[in-house]
This record gives C-alpha cells, structure tokens and sequence, in this order.
C-alpha cells in the first residue's frame, strides 16, 4: 500500500438502494486508483424493527421475518457489491452488521481504522431531493472522520470502462 495516500482505508456503507451501489462503485473504482483497502458494510436496522415491535406495530412473528428478509436483501447486496470489486480486480472486505444504522457505521469505520466513510446520496428517482436520511444526518453529524456524500450521475458508465 502506498505511504503518502491522504487515504488508506475506507469504509463503505451500503443499503439495497441503488444510490449505495453507486456509491459502492466509487469507492472501488478509488480503492483500485490510489491502492487503498476498502470494507462494505450493511446494517440491518434491528433497532427500528424492536421499536416498533415494543410498541405493537409489529407482532413478534412480523418483526422475525422482516429481520430475516433483511438480513437476506443485506447478504445479497453484499455478495454483489463484491463481485464487482472482484470483477476489477480490487480485494475487499464486507461485513453484515445489527442495530442502529449510523452507530454501526461508525463502530465498523472505527474498528476498521477507516479514513474515510462513503454513503450514497438520494437516489435519481427519489421525490424528495437533496434530502437526508435520518441516519445519514446522524452520521455526518457524530462521525470522528470525514463522510464522502456519493453524487456521481454516470457512475455506472465510468465504472464500466474503468
């Protein structure tokens, strides 16, 4: 890995939107440019599920076979956002996590020793633009480390020649 990098290690948080598999091709397309590490993370947002369980919004069987539904969308998006990384060639870690959306993030960035965190901005159909999620509001709010706002409109054509 080379020394003089402003970046060495940088952690991706991915979601099944397709702003994150954006996101995710940005970051490999940066790990294979300036011969950084990279890690993909998804969370499923088990706190979520328990609080509206806890407050009968969901039936316990309801919130099992959310949790399991996402858990497998979480598998699958990582599975594909690795074989992209493979397919140019770029070595990478992924890791699907539990509970809080931002507070894992950010635990997984720290544990990692991460630089930097890329997130995926709103996707190009979303009726409501240039807005965050709470989450991500929580994240570029808390995180000790610099959050990376992915905006790349032809992302998927550069990543396709790259």
């Amino acid at each position: 890995m080379a020394k003089n990098n402003f970046y060495q290690k940088i952690l991706v948080a991915v979601n099944g939107k397709m702003s994150a598999v954006h996101t995710a091709m940005y970051g490999i397309m940066m790990a294979r440019s300036y011969d950084l590490e990279i890690k993909f993370v998804y969370v499923v947002d088990t706190a979520t599920l328990k609080y509206l369980a806890m407050n009968k919004l969901l039936v316990s069987d309801e919130r099992l076979d959310f949790e399991e539904k996402l858990h497998q969308d979480g598998q699958n998006t990582l599975n594909y956002i690795t074989s992209l990384a493979k397919a140019k060639g770029v070595d990478s870690e992924a890791e699907l996590l539990c509970g809080g959306v931002y507070t894992e993030i950010i635990k997984a960035a720290d544990a990692f020793n991460a630089d930097v965190i890329l997130i995926g901005g709103v996707d190009k159909d979303s009726l409501q633009r240039n807005v965050f999620s709470p989450d991500q509001i929580e994240l570029l709010a808390n995180s000790k480390i610099p959050v990376l706002v992915v905006q790349q409109p032809d992302i998927e054509k550069q990543f396709k020649i790259f």
